[in-house]
């Protein structure tokens, strides 16, 4: 445990030192979000709840994916330099592992949050309570866990050359699918079918639902969940392989 935790500070405090990595996936979603506050802040969808409140959650889920997906496919780098190679002939067990690169994930994902929530009550004038604010930030960042899992899969089972087309691809296919860009109300039926099976979708609903907008929904944390267990088994069976070819 206390190798596993060390390795996870260590991990943490390369990727915050990845000034260009940090620039793109905390400074993007902020960008977007100033400017779509701007074009459509002022308005009310229904029980009090702002535009820009919704944008907020939005744009925050969107910058977590990113981060989540992006820090995780960064093992395929490391695997290339041998030093995944070296960190097996070390007393860190590959399920410790596992959960120090998933867990610097997280932590990678709490800035792009903050600053957005940020943005959101100084720039958009978003009001909510105490309480809306922290459940809504605790519903986000624990929705990202998939997202975390997803880009150890990419990192596990990619090459340097395709894990960066691939983060994107799953990075921005997940947000525009999961009506981050748009309201889902917006998309045809098939999309509003789609969307409903991909935990972005959720992750954004369940934080909204706790800031005052819609209901919370059980079914939703259960497909969370699912993608969760599901890519944590692809990503184990991802490891064993990165191993064997080492």
């Amino acid at each position: 445990m206390t190798m596993a935790l060390r390795y996870t500070g260590l991990s943490a405090r390369t990727a915050f030192r990845n000034k260009r990595f940090l620039i793109f996936t905390i400074g993007l979603p902020l960008v977007m979000y100033l400017i779509y506050s701007n074009l459509y802040g002022g308005q009310n969808i229904g029980d009090g709840y702002s535009v820009s409140a919704y944008l907020m959650v939005s744009m925050a889920a969107f910058g977590g994916i990113g981060a989540a997906i992006n820090t995780g496919a960064r093992v395929a780098i490391e695997r290339s330099t041998g030093w995944n190679r070296q960190l097996r002939l070390t007393a860190l067990t590959p399920p410790a592992y596992l959960v120090a690169k998933a867990a610097v994930s997280m932590l990678v994902c709490l800035p792009a949050i903050a600053l957005v929530f940020l943005a959101g009550r100084v720039v958009g004038q978003v009001h909510l309570t105490g309480v809306q604010w922290l459940s809504a930030a605790v519903v986000l960042w624990l929705g990202l866990i998939p997202f975390a899992v997803a880009g150890l899969v990419i990192g596990f089972a990619g090459t340097p050359e395709s894990v960066q087309p691939i983060s994107m691809l799953a990075y921005l296919g997940s947000s525009l699918l999961g009506g981050l860009w748009f309201p889902l109300e917006s998309m045809a039926g098939w999309m509003q079918d789609v969307a409903k099976l991909l935990p972005s979708y959720h992750l954004a609903a369940n934080a909204r639902a706790v800031s005052g907008y819609g209901d919370f929904s059980a079914p939703g944390v259960l497909v969370l969940a699912g993608w969760t267990v599901a890519l944590g088994a692809v990503g184990a069976w991802a490891y064993r392989r990165s191993g064997r070819r080492a």
